[in-house]
């Protein structure tokens, strides 16, 4: 019985029709190919074959291109790069595995001079490859998933956005076993598997992206296939799969991100149909089903009439750049690393230091160079910050403070000003249950520690430093304000020079209000949570430039960066996201949960400041989690900001 409820809970996340109308194909064209993997590319044809190897057809079935290998298996995808001197160039890649040695080998196809081209092969995996397919991410940069039966999927990259062959593993998934065919909807960033006796299931694509899978469609009783699931393929705004024991293609369009099937057609009477792959004529609003019949020399083409939608341009299109460089990792998987603060050696900028908070360990210290130079093992610290000049007796230090999760205390810590040396210097008690975020506020004579909760609630602590009869600094809080919002908040960042506070509610928005403890405790909304800022709403910076001021707030739910004016009315001025930097063995960012920013001249590649984020998920290769720097010069170059 429990058993059977599971499987009704599942099929809770399924959206489709009760039914779907059956069509018998409107024209079913035979192509006198011999293939084992068929595609059509405008009017001409890919195929493979074990005997014939890889083979570009016209539609009449003459060769225009052969490469006289044995190999079976193929994807491919039309690739658009740019070269230094920003031209554009047109790829065509296609991808298959070399018999009988089973390894995957990537090649290119000049149309000009048809000729067939190896760009590069990767290593013999330890697995026999069941599938393959081919995924091209926003940035351009393609990369190839491997099937294992066992229940394993390896993705490498294989081209880099400028073009060029990158052979690299990026991670390993773990998929169902017996997932005989992939499927990648790049425009969206998903994968597509169709495990054999079960169903279809929805994977993200992205390298960047945590574990985690949704349900298509299942067999019946609970779902619309009959008994099993061979072949899955992406169509424009959905998927298609294969259902062999009633010969029927099923197609299911995406709707808020559930799946409706709206259409069965039935396929060519047939003996077994061993491939099956998708043209797409949105001239005709239809898309043809390119089939293989595994028992005889012929293919099929079955028109299925399709509403294909033209999808809205987002107000604001995300650009992307790269990251310079990366702190070591964490010594730890897992959640980790959380949030970073930047701490400016006044006299010599290039020795400046980047502190990071580790929610399993303490706090970590780093160069610019990403080399760890210290290390606290003080707690469970979430988010950290960093302020100049503080009066410590007849003295002024500058301190970095971090919230302790395993007290919900404030960690103090003093900077040397000449070596950025950090010693730990004592505790805070707040009275906050759940302490979480965290930033500081300095204005002309006090210094302010702003802690929040899970709980929505944040207070505002006056911080006061004596020096005891031994001439040791204690450390005493006075709450002054306490203010809230309705939900989990975590990013907290003072505007010092405005007196002003911008706050993150995580699941609903950027708010703002003044710094001083005796201004009103009403946030006031800057931007609300939607398609241009993401939930969860974490991590917040303000670059101050000399001409312009920038906020800047990590777009979690879509793995960007959103960046507006830091001064009313707050304008967005776009969204950025760290894409990997295959040449330099970097990876993107996703997940970032804080980030700090400072326009402060470090020289070299940060001569216009610096942005340090927090990556969730260390990729190429798979580590645990770190920090990536990137020069604020690529932002501005991309957002056209002043």
């Amino acid at each position: 019985m429990k058993k059977k409820l599971a499987w009704v809970i599942l099929l809770g996340i399924i959206s489709m029709a009760a039914r779907a109308e059956v069509k018998q194909p409107s024209e079913a064209l035979a192509l006198n190919i011999e293939a084992t993997a068929l595609f059509r590319m405008d009017d001409t044809y890919l195929a493979v074959n074990n005997s014939t190897g890889l083979v570009w057809f016209d539609k009449s079935g003459n060769s225009l291109a052969s490469l006289k290998k044995p190999v079976e298996l193929l994807d491919w995808r039309r690739v658009n790069h740019k070269n230094d001197n920003s031209n554009a160039s047109t790829q065509i890649v296609l991808a298959t595995v070399l018999l009988p040695e089973q390894q995957p080998a990537l090649f290119s196809l000049d149309k000009r001079t048809r000729k067939f081209h190896e760009l590069a092969r990767l290593p013999v995996p330890s697995f026999k490859i069941d599938n393959l397919c081919l995924s091209l991410d926003p940035a351009n940069n393609l990369s190839i998933f491997l099937l294992d039966e066992r229940g394993s999927a390896e993705h490498w990259l294989v081209v880099d956005a400028s073009g060029k062959p990158a052979i690299k593993k990026m991670r390993t998934l773990s998929v169902p076993p017996n997932s005989k065919s992939c499927s990648v909807d790049d425009l969206r960033e998903l994968l597509f598997l169709a495990e054999e006796s079960i169903g279809i299931w929805q994977f993200s694509a992205s390298v960047e992206a945590a574990p985690g899978r949704k349900m298509v469609d299942v067999v019946k009783p609970f779902g619309q296939l009959s008994k099993s699931v061979e072949i899955v393929a992406v169509i424009p705004g959905g998927v298609a799969a294969l259902d062999p024991d009633q010969k029927n293609i099923l197609l299911y369009r995406a709707i808020n991100n559930e799946y409706r099937l709206e259409k069965m057609q039935r396929t060519p009477d047939v003996a077994e149909l061993n491939h099956m792959s998708f043209h797409v004529d949105a001239t005709r609003n239809e898309i043809v089903a390119v089939m293989v019949d595994d028992e005889s020399t012929q293919s099929f083409q079955v028109p299925i009439p399709w509403q294909i939608d033209v999808l809205a341009k987002p107000a604001q299109s995300i650009v992307s750049v790269t990251a310079n460089l990366q702190t070591e990792t964490m010594a730890r998987f897992g959640d980790a690393a959380d949030d970073p603060a930047i701490w400016v050696n006044q006299k010599n900028p290039s020795a400046s230091r980047i502190i990071g908070t580790n929610k399993q360990q303490g706090l970590f210290v780093y160069d610019l160079k990403g080399k760890q130079v210290q290390n606290f093992n003080t707690g469970r610290l979430n988010n950290v910050d960093v302020r100049y000049g503080v009066p410590v007796g007849k003295k002024q230090m500058d301190i970095a403070v971090a919230t302790n999760r395993d007290d919900d205390s404030l960690a103090i810590y003093v900077i040397h000003s000449q070596t950025g040396e950090l010693e730990f210097s004592g505790n805070v008690k707040t009275a906050l249950r759940d302490i979480y975020g965290f930033c500081l506020y300095q204005s002309a004579t006090k210094i302010y520690a702003i802690p929040n909760a899970k709980s929505g609630e944040f207070q505002q602590i006056e911080l006061m430093a004596s020096l005891d009869k031994k001439n040791q600094i204690e450390w005493k809080g006075k709450l002054v304000r306490r203010f809230f919002v309705k939900s989990q908040p975590e990013g907290c960042v003072a505007d010092d020079k405005h007196q002003r506070l911008f706050i993150g509610e995580e699941d609903e928005a950027l708010w703002t209000l003044r710094a001083e403890p005796t201004e009103k405790n009403i946030p006031e909304l800057v931007l609300a949570a939607g398609d241009t800022l993401v939930a969860d709403v974490e991590g917040v910076g303000i670059y101050h430039g000399r001409k312009h001021s920038y906020l800047v707030v990590s777009s979690q739910g879509n793995n960007s960066f959103v960046i507006m004016d830091a001064l009313p009315p707050f304008k967005v001025r776009g969204r950025v996201r760290v894409d990997m930097d295959a040449s330099n063995n970097i990876d993107g960012v996703s997940e970032t949960d804080g980030l700090e920013v400072s326009s402060v001249n470090f020289g070299g590649d940060f001569n216009e400041g610096i942005l340090v984020v927090q990556d969730g998920h260390k990729v190429m290769p798979e580590a645990p989690q770190n920090f990536k720097y990137i020069d604020w010069k690529k932002i501005r170059t991309a957002l056209a900001l002043q």
